[in-house]
């Protein structure tokens, strides 16, 4: 008897910790951006899924531990590796993804599987003006009163809108074939910015990371 008022409850506790983490993911917000949230957005749908993956280079264990992640098509944030001492992301093309490390005796390209995390090749790395190009803001954002823009670099404006003061874009990317930008904000989210859209739409409700660095799969270090 004592077993099956158990099994009954079972489903009673799990919406009371469903409940739970949902508070207190809200609590998060309200700390973070006060009673008004981030920006309402829309989801991505089948017609506006990016049609590429996504490598997210981010610190985590308060800034002790590099790691990187992949988004998939579908929105799936699966961990690669972690534990990394590299520098920059500088690309994603058909030999894996490409990070920067600064050796002791000179700058290194590291090639890592970006299925197994593993380490394909490593090899001295003296492009500068590739590592300057990588290191550059694909967008730039900025703030008058509570109206926050996100510019091209022609000062074309991409998007406008009301948000909070702690509100921000904190990193970006754009994919070399079809000029979507990745934009990565401060609650978390993942957004997509199809070129002529009015705005981005939420790709990935929370990757983990508020701030990150991003490449898109398909890009050559020289890419942007």
């Amino acid at each position: 008897m004592a077993d099956d008022v158990g099994d009954e409850r079972r489903p009673e506790l799990r919406l009371l910790a469903l409940a739970a983490l949902l508070a207190l993911g809200t609590v998060g917000v309200v700390l973070r951006f006060g009673l008004v949230g981030p920006p309402e957005l829309a989801d991505v749908d089948a017609s506006t899924r990016p049609a590429h993956e996504l490598a997210i280079s981010s610190y985590r264990d308060s800034g002790r531990a590099q790691c990187i992640d992949v988004v998939t098509r579908d929105g799936e944030v699966r961990e690669v590796r972690c534990g990394l001492d590299g520098g920059p992301l500088l690309g994603w093309d058909d030999r894996g993804i490409l990070m920067l490390r600064f050796a002791s005796f000179g700058e290194q390209l590291v090639v890592i599987d970006p299925v197994t995390g593993a380490t394909l090749e490593s090899g001295p790395f003296e492009d500068r003006a590739t590592m300057t190009g990588r290191w550059a803001t694909v967008v730039d954002v900025e703030r008058a009163g509570s109206t926050l823009t996100v510019r091209d670099d022609d000062r074309t404006v991409l998007w406008q809108v009301e948000a909070p003061d702690a509100y921000a874009i904190t990193g970006s990317a754009r994919q070399p074939d079809s000029g979507t930008l990745a934009l990565l904000d401060e609650a978390g989210r993942l957004l997509v910015l199809a070129p002529g859209a009015d705005e981005p739409r939420v790709w990935v409700e929370d990757v983990g990371a508020r701030y990150g660095e991003l490449v898109w799969q398909g890009t050559t270090p020289d890419a942007e």
